[in-house]
């Protein structure tokens, strides 16, 4: 199904009613979705969600300021986990330091004239050698030390996000959590590691929404596969050096709001079936031409012994469809 000239109209409304701004400044978040309230500009980053993350090396600092704001509103930052420095530089903007020891630090900054409050939980990552293929006896394998074509995307990471079972329920946006992301190899080893994009996270949160927008309750979405090691990559089959998995900018999903495990009838023909996943695949297709920072691969794929049918998705910056 191709989206509708009517139907892009309506989501950039749909966007602009909930920030507050005329259609066509649909843009004032560069994350595509919007809760009431506040937005939050972590660096060069504007969020407009209640909950919110960011991940930092060990002791690098951030800046980060609310924003949209009346000219007389004050807000308060509140960030009193050990080790985390945050210092006012100006009207509603401070200047984070991260520690050095890897973990999440939730940071709170309130609205002091209509209480209303947002949420950024601060992901201090663990150094990581790509040229070494374990970290604390985790398998990770072997990136790729040269960019693909020179793709900064495509550069090895230089840190990983430690995450204990404790861990897992940690929101990354209102609808979804870094546990969701992990990789599935050694399922008994714990901490594991991982890597999840923050434009990854606004695009499937923008595609939430847009389910929601379309009369469909989903509250979040399965994600198949995210965060994939090089050696389970490898382990499965995969031959993509250079999967966008590797990165943490790639999901596998599906819907399923009535947690029967597999995809829902998207498109109300009676049958889940690989016509429900181009259904979703259409509708993510049309949230790029929205919103040009979601641009990249999608691909709707079938149900076989192993799965049901489901959409793989990612932040490659540049449009691919197969």
């Amino acid at each position: 199904m191709t989206p509708t000239r009517a139907g892009l109209i309506a989501l950039a409304c749909l966007v602009a009613s909930l920030t507050g701004l005329p259609a066509g400044a649909v843009a004032a978040s560069n994350e595509g979705t919007a809760d009431e309230g506040f937005a939050v500009r972590i660096n060069d980053r504007l969020v407009d969600r209640a909950i919110t993350s960011a991940f930092v090396m060990p002791d690098e600092a951030i800046r980060v300021a609310a924003r949209d704001l009346p000219p007389s509103a004050r807000v308060s930052l509140e960030a009193g986990a050990a080790g985390l420095s945050a210092r006012r530089t100006g009207d509603n903007t401070w200047r984070i330091e991260a520690p050095s020891a890897p973990g999440v630090y939730p940071i709170v900054l309130n609205r002091s004239d209509d209480a209303t409050d947002r949420r950024l939980n601060l992901f201090v990552m663990q150094r990581f050698d790509p040229h070494t293929a374990t970290l604390d006896g985790y398998r990770i394998g072997h990136y790729e030390l040269e960019p693909l074509r020179g793709r900064e995307i495509y550069e090895p990471p230089q840190a990983l996000m430690p995450v204990t079972k404790d861990g897992l329920d940690t929101h990354l946006s209102p609808h979804f959590t870094i546990g969701q992301f992990l990789c599935h190899a050694q399922p008994g080893h714990w901490p594991k590691y991982v890597r999840v994009k923050p434009m990854l996270v606004a695009k499937l949160e923008a595609i939430v929404a847009e389910l929601q927008r379309r009369g469909i309750k989903a509250q979040t979405l399965t994600v198949m596969s995210g965060y994939r090691t090089p050696a389970y990559n490898k382990a499965i089959g995969n031959t993509t050096t250079y999967s966008r998995h590797l990165y943490g900018g790639a999901a596998d999903i599906y819907v399923d709001t009535n947690g029967d495990g597999r995809m829902d009838d998207l498109n109300g023909d009676g049958t889940v079936d690989v016509d429900d996943a181009d259904w979703l695949a259409d509708l993510i297709a049309g949230l790029a031409k929205v919103h040009p920072d979601f641009a990249g691969g999608l691909s709707a794929y079938s149900a076989n012994s192993a799965h049901g049918p489901f959409v793989h998705t990612d932040v490659r910056g540049v449009a691919a469809r197969w």
